[in-house]
């Protein structure tokens, strides 16, 4: 008995420790922070529907694991433990699975295939977005924004996390051999839905990641389809397009300048990109201090807004090959064209950015939660574990336990029958 006892505290130590190794405390445990670096995490890390779940989420990531491209990893706000979800479909951490602004929710695009008629015609799928809480793990499917939608994307929050924008794939003909964009403005609590904008030319489609932008009050939202730019007041429905010349787009999420009073664009130069600040009203360029140009990149993405008044950018590092033969922007930061990504920060009046967080290798896109960013802390990052995370171990361990468990029961029977008399003729 005291065996059994000790070989199932070694097996519980086993699970337990594998749960404390991502790393030792950083000096800034606890508060919410962007780190430095991130890595991938090992085989058997706990997924963000496991117990012992992190709550909040600094950072996602994706792109790692070669053809595994439809994980997800997301690194907690305080601690830097890692958690991990698997999508099914190449999804892209911050253009088509999406950090809450608070972190504390991942949305991203979901299907479920009900099976196909007579035809061979998919009518049954049911499509829509999954909304999955990093606190209590449930998962809540949102949308689509119109019911003849074959497939709903995520492409934007609002800053209080009640609405997300959604983009919806409809057949335009019988054979579905072309498609319109519906793009819609869905509460996340009630499901109702508010149709923003559509579109019959996929060369106007929204670009995931750039295309939508709030404004930090949530009252104003900028969309971007094809060279128009159009500012909705969410209040009024009150809109006005404005034409975008060639090499300028909206920058991203964090396009809008904190006070509201300016609208971010970036503009690229071949390998070259620079962010503008326009009104929002004419488009026009408003003089100010100048933002460091990023150079020799497939293209950035511009996060947000850093308290010292310095814009944080995602930058997409090219392969070594091929860069300058992709001409849209979908192209540019596809998967197989990304050798990796930066956190850069580009401060007013400076020359250079400044890189703030590195990703390990494979990396190939990023999110980061608005409420991190906000801090303006940077913490140092732990890498996660070399070791297989817990649930690697799980298997072994129970097999154990069990073991330690029949064990004693094999031993008596076997001592039993030897003790039992037996009988001589």
């Amino acid at each position: 008995m005291r065996a059994t006892k000790t070989m199932i505290t070694v097996a519980l130590l086993v699970l337990g420790g594998s749960l404390l190794v991502p790393g030792s405390a950083s000096a800034t445990a606890g508060v919410e922070a962007l780190p430095d670096r991130v890595g991938t995490p090992p085989l058997g890390t706990l997924r963000i529907t496991d117990p012992f779940p992190i709550g909040a989420a600094a950072v996602a990531v994706s792109g790692f694991g070669g053809a595994d491209t439809g994980s997800v990893a997301v690194v907690d706000a305080a601690t830097g433990r890692y958690r991990v979800h698997r999508v099914g479909v190449t999804a892209p951490a911050g253009e088509v699975v999406l950090l809450s602004p608070d972190g504390t929710r991942l949305a991203h695009q979901w299907s479920d295939e009900q099976g196909t008629d007579e035809q061979g015609s998919d009518d049954r799928r049911r499509t829509g977005v999954a909304v999955i809480d990093l606190g209590d793990r449930s998962v809540q499917t949102v949308g689509p924004g119109t019911s003849d939608s074959v497939l709903t994307r995520p492409l934007g929050w609002s800053p209080d996390g009640s609405r997300l924008v959604l983009v919806d794939s409809v057949p335009r003909t019988p054979d579905r051999a072309a498609y319109r964009a519906v793009v819609s403005l869905v509460d996340v609590a009630s499901g109702s839905v508010r149709e923003l904008a559509t579109t019959d030319d996929d060369a106007t489609a929204p670009v995931p990641g750039y295309s939508v932008a709030f404004t930090v009050d949530g009252r104003r939202l900028a969309l971007q389809l094809g060279t128009e730019l159009t500012i909705v007041d969410l209040a009024t429905d009150r809109r006005h397009t404005l034409d975008l010349p060639a090499g300028r787009t909206l920058a991203g999420k964090g396009a809008w300048q904190p006070d509201g009073g300016r609208l971010t664009l970036v503009e690229q130069d071949g390998d070259d990109w620079r962010l503008i600040g326009v009104d929002p009203a004419t488009g026009a360029e408003v003089p100010g201090q100048r933002l460091p140009a990023v150079t020799d990149m497939l293209a950035v993405r511009l996060l947000g807004w850093q308290p010292d008044g310095a814009a944080l950018v995602v930058a997409y590092q090219p392969e070594s090959t091929g860069r300058s033969s992709y001409q849209s922007l979908g192209q540019r930061i596809s998967y197989g064209h990304v050798g990796g990504v930066q956190l850069m920060s580009l401060a007013p009046g400076g020359t250079t950015p400044t890189v703030r967080m590195t990703a390990a290798d494979g990396v190939r896109a990023i999110d980061v939660a608005d409420r991190a960013l906000a801090t303006g802390v940077i913490r140092p990052g732990q890498d996660p574990s070399r070791w297989p995370g817990p649930r690697f171990w799980l298997w072994p361990v129970v097999g154990l336990v069990v073991a330690a468990l029949l064990l004693p029961v094999a031993y008596r029977a076997v001592g039993v029958r030897r003790r039992l008399p037996t009988d001589h003729p």
